[in-house]
């Protein structure tokens, strides 16, 4: 009748001290930075949570056009109306583009010790990206490289050909002098060189023949009216090389057009919290290009950035879950949100697309206990792989 508690005694002593040799499920405390019970001499580690930032790179066309010193001469000589006569530029935006990058959240930092007995405490083996953020724990992932933002801008420069054209030119005047030699007038004929500079009109008039002389010479040289026979390749050079010169002259009266692309870029953070955010990046217009926004001119180009709210029913719950548990917890994570991001000038839209914004989503945590490996996206902080036991 003794027997009985001393069974349930022997037994109970067993349970114990197999659970004293037993590992603690609950070794990790995690708790954010900032909390006033982070001792400064307590072991461990901080890592963050990524949010996400926005990319605008805008691509603007910009097209000169510029007058032919000859251009008022165009149609005189050549027959030509369809030519520049004032200088302009005009700007039209081209492309824009949309892209996200993440960078460490300041406001989603967090401390990680092993808060189990050093006797019973288990190897805590955890990656973190080169940025500080949470990858992963155990060997499920190794680290990888954070790609770096590259920002390109592309320019070209022309000009009206400079084109062999003296300035001067020589006129030879005729004086008559009259010589009275007793009742006799004699007139002897003197012939002066004298030099002058060219008037605009007869560089042109120089010029347009100069032309028209490089047109017969190609008739001629495609017909076969040359006197020497050349070969095919001799003949497309030379071809070749007279319709440049030909193309460089025309020039003169024509104008030039000329186009170069200027890329510029802006990035925005979104802000936690709010569902619609309206942000002014710049001004454009179709003189100026893009200006700072607080030019007074130029139409508004904007970034709009939209919370689609997916996460609507579990935001409650989240917020329940972690307002309700004060005790350790396990490693936090995010629960990234979709967000609809659009650009507008002038109040229409130009490019709509859909991202995963971090820091518009939910952070919660993962059981301090019966947790052995947990795999996480590098680039939102979400939960990739994880393992309960």
């Amino acid at each position: 009748m003794h027997l009985m508690p001393l069974v349930k005694s022997f037994i109970s002593w067993i349970v114990f001290l197999v659970i004293l040799d037993m590992p603690l499920s609950g070794q990790l405390d995690v708790r954010k930075a900032g909390r006033e019970d982070i001792e400064a001499s307590q072991e461990g580690f901080f890592y963050s949570i990524p949010r996400t930032g926005i990319r605008i790179d805008i691509q603007v066309k910009k097209t000169q056009r510029i007058k032919g010193p000859y251009a008022e001469f165009s149609e005189k000589y050549l027959g030509v109306s369809q030519v520049i006569m004032l200088n302009s530029t005009e700007y039209d935006i081209e492309s824009i583009l949309l892209s996200t990058f993440n960078e460490p959240d300041p406001s989603e930092y967090y401390f990680v010790r092993n808060a189990g007995k050093p006797k019973h405490r288990q190897p805590l083996e955890l990656y973190l990206s080169d940025r500080g953020a949470l990858i992963g724990l155990s060997e499920l992932v190794k680290p990888g490289n954070d790609q770096p933002l590259d920002k390109e801008v592309s320019s070209t420069l022309f000009r009206i050909p400079e084109v062999a054209n003296p300035s001067m030119v020589e006129r030879i005047d005729t004086v008559l002098r009259r010589i009275s030699v007793d009742t006799s007038m004699i007139e002897q004929k003197v012939f002066k060189k004298v030099s002058a500079a060219k008037t605009p009109e007869q560089k042109a008039k120089e010029a347009a023949d100069f032309i028209l002389k490089l047109d017969e010479s190609m008739f001629n040289l495609i017909n076969g009216y040359q006197e020497v026979s050349y070969e095919k390749g001799t003949m497309e050079y030379m071809y070749s090389q007279m319709e440049k010169l030909r193309n460089d002259y025309m020039q003169l009266f024509k104008g030039v057009t000329g186009a170069s692309t200027e890329t510029y870029s802006f990035t925005y953070m979104p802000q936690k919290g709010e569902d619609n955010q309206v942000v002014t990046l710049c001004r454009f217009s179709t003189g100026k290009g893009i200006s700072d926004k607080s030019s007074s001119t130029g139409d508004l180009v904007q970034l709009i950035v939209k919370n689609l709210n997916h996460l609507a029913q579990l935001k409650p719950l989240i917020e329940d879950r972690n307002a309700n548990n004060e005790n350790i917890k396990g490693l936090f994570y995010c629960i990234p949100e979709d967000a609809q991001v659009s650009v507008k000038v002038g109040g229409q839209v130009k490019i709509e697309s859909q991202y995963t914004i971090n820091q518009l989503g939910l952070v919660t945590y993962l059981p301090s206990s019966s947790l052995s490996e947990i795999e996480l996206y590098h680039n939102t902080g979400g939960l990739k792989h994880v393992i309960l036991r």
